[in-house]
């Protein structure tokens, strides 16, 4: 999906880019009900050479914020899964001119998915670090 594109559809989501460089960090208000307190939760997304875009969603994290409450955990987790659900629907519509449904086309982009892969942290890796991981996985 081309940059304007997708910063379009998370704004439409209610995130609001804060930072954009090659990584553009949204941020999402989450407010309590009962107190009113807001606590923000940053998500990460990433730009590859060939213009492909990857939202790193087990590097959710609240700023700032190093005990929130249940609830706000849960609709954080509810918002991303709710986000996870219509970057799939957005790929679809995408992928219906795509040569085939895999994630790499060739030989080459295969490697260059391996390489990018290689380095992200298993869940409880996450977990450890107090982030949220990709609640599909």
């Amino acid at each position: 999906m081309e940059p304007t594109k997708m910063h379009q559809q998370l704004v439409e989501l209610g995130l609001e880019r804060i930072h954009h460089a090659i990584t553009s960090t949204y941020r999402l208000s989450i407010i309590c009900e009962e107190t009113g307190a807001v606590y923000p939760l940053l998500v990460n997304t990433v730009t590859y050479e060939q213009g492909h875009h990857i939202i790193n969603f087990e590097e959710a994290e609240f700023a700032d914020n190093k005990n929130v409450p249940l609830p706000i955990q849960k609709a954080a987790l509810d918002k991303l899964i709710e986000l996870e659900q219509q970057l799939c629907e957005w790929s679809q519509m995408t992928l219906e001119g795509a040569q085939n449904s895999s994630m790499a086309q060739n030989m080459d982009e295969m490697k260059k998915l391996g390489d990018e892969m290689k380095d992200l942290k298993t869940g409880s890796e996450i977990i450890d670090k107090n982030q949220i991981p990709d609640p599909i996985q």
